[in-house]
């Protein structure tokens, strides 16, 4: 019912293009222990609305089975900035669409409201005690990636033979359930809860229990660079080193609000070094710090530079 998506199939029926239907929809995509990661558009190959409705009917299924107080405790949903204008499809509209599925079911949701980094959702999964999280995002992937990372009661990614079991009830859940491409309803729903505020406050007060020199921390001279290379990580990163009592780092301007095109680099990920930090080196220099730190686009992942005499 996406109606980019649907354009794209109906003009490769109409130009009989053979060879791009069996790409769209040769083979679906495989649901692992990380989860689902694939270019944005049409089809099953492909993350879309359908296959995000599709893969949450599947994953609601198969936690209705394994626990009896999933309609109590509920699951957290998370999203980056990803979009993809030319299928529709963007992280936050997934997100909602998979809140949307669960809260048919009568499941409790707790979405965030806002852009959020990756390690937010486990923690939120452990710190309310929910049955499962999900993170809508490509992490470090190119532009037109997206991805589903699922998480366990325990705040950790799933493991084997969680995947085969959730892949076989994607399976079993293909078609969509009435008004699952409705994701306005889920906005009146009481089952709806926003767990940003909340998650925000206890996250940074949490954390703050592993700062054992904050007496130096708010001594030093030593100064650092951060990047969040277009993503979602800036503003976490500021009020982390907050936490911490240091000095808050210098932001790479030219990289630090979330941008789904990542136009300053080629792959949004910090391990390819000198050709995604290269703005950071820049910065570094000008301002004198012997540090930089990069995170990739969801900010579970974290390069460090350190400037060598």
């Amino acid at each position: 019912q996406n109606p980019k998506t649907s354009a794209i199939v109906k003009q490769l029926v109409a130009d009989r293009n053979a060879g791009e239907l069996q790409k769209y929809f040769g083979s679906r995509m495989e649901f692992g222990t990380a989860g689902l990661r694939a270019a944005m558009g049409a089809g099953i190959s492909h993350m879309n609305d359908l296959t995000i409705i599709q893969t949450t009917q599947g994953f609601c299924r198969y936690l209705e089975k394994n626990f009896s107080d999933l309609k109590k405790r509920g699951v957290v949903i998370g999203f980056d900035a990803r979009a993809h204008l030319s299928s529709g499809g963007s992280s936050k509209r997934f997100a909602r669409l998979a809140a949307n599925t669960f809260i048919s079911q009568g499941v409790p949701v707790y979405l965030f409201s806002d852009i959020t980094p990756t390690p937010f959702v486990p923690y939120t999964v452990t710190h309310l005690k929910l049955c499962a999280g999900i993170m809508v995002t490509a992490s470090h992937n190119p532009k037109q990636d997206n991805g589903y990372k699922v998480y366990w009661e325990n705040g950790a990614q799933i493991i084997s033979p969680h995947d085969k079991g959730i892949s076989q009830a994607i399976e079993e859940n293909q078609e969509p359930w009435p008004q699952a491409w409705d994701d306005k309803l889920i906005d009146s729903s009481l089952l709806l809860h926003d767990p940003y505020a909340t998650v925000n406050k206890d996250y940074f007060k949490d954390i703050q229990k592993q700062c054992f020199h904050r007496n130096i921390n708010k001594e030093t001279n030593l100064k650092f660079v951060h990047t969040s290379v277009h993503g979602v990580g800036h503003k976490f990163v500021q009020l982390a080193f907050k936490a911490f009592d240091l000095s808050p780092p210098f932001a790479v301007p030219e990289q630090k609000d979330p941008d789904p095109e990542f136009p300053t680099v080629k792959y949004p990920n910090p391990e390819e070094g000198k050709g995604v930090l290269t703005l950071s080196f820049a910065l570094a220099e000008k301002d004198g710090a012997k540090i930089i730190l990069a995170n990739d686009p969801d900010a579970d992942r974290l390069a460090v530079a350190e400037k060598q005499e």
